[in-house]
């Protein structure tokens, strides 16, 4: 599958699955994946129902995202922490707020140990 376009049928079919399981299991609305995926909610949603074909640019981000995913979800913060460095590499504010916060707790945590 890999370096090849995604074809029509099966494979076509079984990629569609894929992104749809991982949509699932990492707690993504079509339109958040969409985002991700840097599409439409509209063309994910056709893609999802095997009624359209990703663009090259589309089906690169595609393999990306389902290659960078473990083979199962172990435990449920899993899917949360891949929903928050998505969120925080398709946002640098937000993740300057992350980073903010993280220093206010790892500060607290060490004015409580004194």
């Amino acid at each position: 599958m890999r370096g090849r376009k995604i074809g029509s049928g099966g494979e076509r079919a079984a990629i569609a699955a894929a992104l749809e399981r991982a949509r699932r299991e990492d707690g993504l609305s079509q339109e958040a994946l969409a985002r991700t995926l840097g599409s439409s909610q509209a063309n994910i949603s056709k893609l999802l129902r095997g009624q359209q074909r990703p663009r090259p640019e589309l089906e690169a981000s595609i393999r990306s995202y389902l290659a960078a995913r473990p083979a199962g979800v172990a435990h449920p913060s899993e899917a949360w922490t891949r929903r928050l460095l998505a969120a925080c590499e398709r946002s640098p504010a937000f993740r300057d707020v992350i980073d903010a916060a993280l220093m206010l707790v790892n500060e607290n945590e060490y004015s409580d140990r004194a």
